[in-house]
């Protein structure tokens, strides 16, 4: 086992943990043509005998890469893949280690008696089950992120999934020129990850406020506690992502709007799991649109949707700038509530057209923002809307205007 070896599975584990098929496709590649990458000019190919360089293995490999790449960009693609990938990287990391081992390595793991053990394995059982702990603590994180903008309406999780494809790519370039400096640099960055993480989870556990009334441990913004159903003295206003405010809030009813508006209880402000639009908290038992009704929360994100539309027409006089902030502002305050109770997946059609609306309408507001950017958010918000009333049971006593 030569350090070349340690190092090269070592400096794997970061890769692997963010990407499955991206790191093993740029080893295959640079196993069969070391010229194509800078400063390995003068590096000799591998054997045809390796898996890793036939060219059936690098097309697969090669389009594997690139859904995965598009699926991470997708929130409802990477939310279903999420668990999945945890057990597959750990998986796919081996394959390509046991691909890199050289003629030599091999012949002594072919001989080894059952009385001894080749260290390369011990090196190998390590990697998967870092990679497992990474990919569950970037699993963990994209949750998070998704807490905070669940329906990417700031685009939170692209530019991440972005960085991510980055961080590979040139992480693997950075491997091949100088593998111990891209362990430590990775070391670091994971040990900083950490660090965020464990800061975050703490954070939340202060927010939590103590009933009065039983003792258990609230959201800062629920306005019953979930436990003994006692009302809460202070009840906090909740942000835009969700996150507690340092304001109280003045107006319950419109509270409550606000929590369902973020899939929240709007008794114990505990997250919804489900997508369903009549549901009970599993928390406090409290029946999503008991109260407020329905009627009243579609209301209100329509007098929101007549505020933002003047304010789009406005924001349209800004070229390229005024039609970004329109359609942010329209995402959060008037798409969001409504998404977040439509299933994930939905209908490709709908999404396809939604899509193409937003290329189209941006490359017609760099010129007529004005016109632009209300139609764009007067088209999208009657598609989101008539998408959660498809999701209402007919019955008459439901139906919302």
């Amino acid at each position: 086992m030569s350090v070349i070896q340690v190092v090269a599975a070592l400096g794997m584990i970061p890769l692997f943990a963010s990407r499955t098929f991206l790191p093993a496709f740029l080893t295959g590649i640079f196993l069969t043509y070391p010229n194509l990458f800078p400063g390995m000019e003068g590096v000799d190919t591998v054997s045809d005998g390796n898996m890793l360089t036939k060219t059936w293995v690098l097309v697969t490999l090669g389009i594997l890469s690139f859904f995965e790449i598009l699926a991470d960009k997708n929130p409802d693609i990477r939310s279903l893949m999420n668990n999945a990938v945890t057990y597959f990287k750990p998986a796919s990391y081996l394959l390509v280690s046991l691909g890199l081992i050289d003629n030599s390595s091999l012949q002594i793991l072919n001989e080894v008696q059952l009385a001894g053990f080749d260290p390369m394995w011990i090196l190998f059982a390590f990697g998967m089950l870092a990679v497992h702990w990474l990919a569950s603590l970037r699993r963990d994180f994209i949750e998070f992120l998704e807490d905070i903008d669940e329906d990417d309406n700031l685009f939170i999780g692209k530019i991440i999934s972005w960085m991510e494809d980055s961080m590979v790519f040139f992480g693997f370039i950075l491997l091949i020129w100088s593998g111990i400096l891209m362990v430590i640099l990775y070391a670091g960055l994971i040990a900083l990850f950490v660090y965020i993480r464990k800061r975050q989870e703490k954070k939340l556990e202060e927010q939590e406020v103590e009933c009065s009334h039983c003792g258990e441990r609230n959201m800062p913004f629920a306005i019953k506690c979930f436990n003994c159903g006692t009302k809460q003295s202070r009840v906090h206003q909740i942000g835009i992502f969700g996150q507690k405010k340092d304001g109280l809030i003045s107006n319950v009813k419109e509270h409550q709007i606000n929590l369902i508006s973020h899939r929240k209880c709007p008794s114990c402000g505990n997250k919804l799991q489900s997508r369903e639009v009549f549901q009970k908290c599993e928390y406090c038992e409290e029946k999503l649109f008991n109260e407020p009704s329905l009627k009243t929360f579609t209301r209100s994100i329509d007098k929101k949707f007549y505020k933002i539309a003047g304010i789009s027409f406005l924001l349209g006089f800004i070229p390229i700038v005024g039609f970004v902030i329109s359609a942010v502002m329209a995402n959060i305050y008037l798409f969001s509530p409504y998404r977040k109770y439509i299933p994930k997946g939905g209908s490709f059609i709908t999404k396809m057209f939604i899509k193409f609306l937003t290329l189209l309408f941006f490359i017609f507001g760099v010129a007529f923002g004005f016109i632009a950017a209300p139609v764009y958010c007067i088209i999208r918000y009657y598609i989101w809307k008539e998408r959660f009333k498809s999701q209402i049971p007919a019955r008459s006593e439901l139906k919302v205007s």
